[in-house]
């Protein structure tokens, strides 16, 4: 999966014909101006109709101000995403969670994926409020699904000399997704190349081959792909 990284449909449409070029990209996620409410209709059927390898949506709303997630044209523009049978990607931290909770609320019939946990403060050592109002949004909304990715740059990763310390500060968080939203709604990213600010690829995939490891009554094919499949029609 290829997703944005910069907010325009020309990126996004780089993209999606990258993904017809190739077999090993299985699904976008683009960009589209979700402020626009009811008129990015038109912007989503631009991107969908260069490839049907489109599978959902991101606003890069982390940084934003307060409430501009639930406003009336944001939450309309989230819902054409829906519509169009689209993912919604929320990137955001986690005090922005009781805005993602109000947006979900108003979106039912949308899917949503949280990117990156949320971004709690891993680095502080926090773990409440982040925790209880993930647990609350999966527990109200079965509609949403959450990203194990985006953590090891959270973290104090310049502190760490090896993988066992970056495990260490990173397990209590995996563990809490996993509590809040079970197996069945938990996907792997590696928010590569993002990711190696603080560890390559391998590193930031072991830290999950660990975490299952540990917790062996967790299913590897549902973390690493079969979840996916699921929530982007990826077969």
């Amino acid at each position: 999966m290829l997703v944005q990284a910069v907010p325009t449909l020309a990126e996004s449409e780089w993209l999606l014909a990258m993904a017809e070029q190739t077999d090993k990209i299985n699904g976008v996620i683009g960009w589209a101006d979700i402020t626009k409410g009811q008129a990015v209709t038109a912007d989503l059927r631009r991107l969908m109709g260069k490839s049907n390898r489109l599978k959902g949506i991101r606003y890069m709303s982390q940084g934003l101000p307060g409430g501009h997630l639930v406003t009336p044209e944001f939450i309309e523009g989230v819902r054409c995403v829906g519509e169009q049978g689209l993912v919604y990607e929320l990137l955001v931290t986690a005090q922005q969670l009781d805005d993602v909770d109000r947006l979900i609320a108003a979106c039912p019939d949308v899917v949503f994926v949280i990117e990156h946990i949320a971004k709690p403060a891993i680095r502080a050592g926090e773990m409440e409020p982040w925790r209880s109002k993930l647990r609350q949004i999966a527990q109200r909304h079965p509609n949403v699904f959450c990203k194990l990715s985006g953590m090891t740059t959270e973290a104090d990763y310049q502190r760490w000399s090896g993988l066992d310390q970056a495990y260490q500060e990173i397990e209590p968080y995996i563990a809490a997704v996993f509590s809040a939203f079970g197996e069945d709604r938990v996907m792997f990213a590696s928010d590569w190349p993002v990711s190696l600010l603080a560890l390559p690829y391998a590193g930031v995939l072991s830290l999950c081959q660990r975490y299952l490891q540990d917790n062996s009554a967790l299913s590897a094919d549902k973390l690493f792909h079969l979840v996916a499949e699921n929530v982007y029609s990826l077969k």
